[in-house]
């Protein structure tokens, strides 16, 4: 099932899909069905890639979580039910999980690895001070977000990262959409009041 991160983006299909029509290909996934897997497996690979890029280390690393995330479906999609949740939050849930297992391994806290920076690609296109430029963007908001209560982050995650609708989020969360609403609120009201404090003092104002 393992796809190189260009070729999954390249062949990613039209997001133009409903709720019912991604929870058909999740049933059909479930009876056994490796062609409508792998239109779920080409469909999430860029969301599940950019939240599990965000929270550790190195671009490699994150290609080969986001994989072994799509292993981990594969393995219990028979045992996938679209009740009570749809199948982008119990994908979440495993990649999730997926991050955490990775970070227990290496005895680190949630995030530790991730601080202490990326080891430089070997991409024939790798652009020092890109890399450079991006991880100062990645690791100012890093800091911004730890800043907020762990639910305030958890729903950015799920719904900025992840990409998940509000009545997603609260499945994945346990809350309601309201409770979901006002939570994501007050981490957007935070984070750009972090954000801008760290824009005014990088300039000295």
């Amino acid at each position: 099932m393992s796809m190189p991160l260009a070729l999954a983006v390249q062949e990613t299909p039209s997001r133009e899909l409903d709720e019912e029509d991604i929870k058909l290909l999740a049933v059909r996934a479930s009876n056994n069905d490796p062609a409508a897997f792998s239109f779920l497996y080409r469909l999430y690979f860029p969301q599940v890639f950019t939240f599990i890029n965000f929270r550790v280390s190195s671009r490699e690393d994150a290609e080969d979580l986001t994989n072994a995330v799509f292993e981990k479906a594969l393995a219990a999609i028979e045992r996938y039910r679209p009740k009570p949740a749809q199948f982008s939050t119990w994908l979440y849930t495993i990649a999730k999980n997926g991050i955490i297992d990775h970070y227990r391994k290496r005895r680190l806290p949630v995030d530790d690895e991730a601080e202490a920076g990326g080891v430089p690609s070997t991409d024939s296109s790798y652009d020092p001070l890109l890399h450079l430029l991006l991880d100062e963007r990645k690791r100012t908001l890093r800091e911004a977000l730890a800043e907020l209560t762990p639910e305030q982050r958890e729903v950015v995650e799920c719904r900025f990262f992840f990409e998940l609708a509000i009545q997603e989020t609260a499945v994945a969360m346990g809350k309601t959409e309201g409770a979901v609403k006002a939570l994501q609120f007050r981490a957007l009201e935070s984070l750009h009041r972090l954000l801008t404090e760290d824009a005014f003092g990088a300039i000295g104002c």
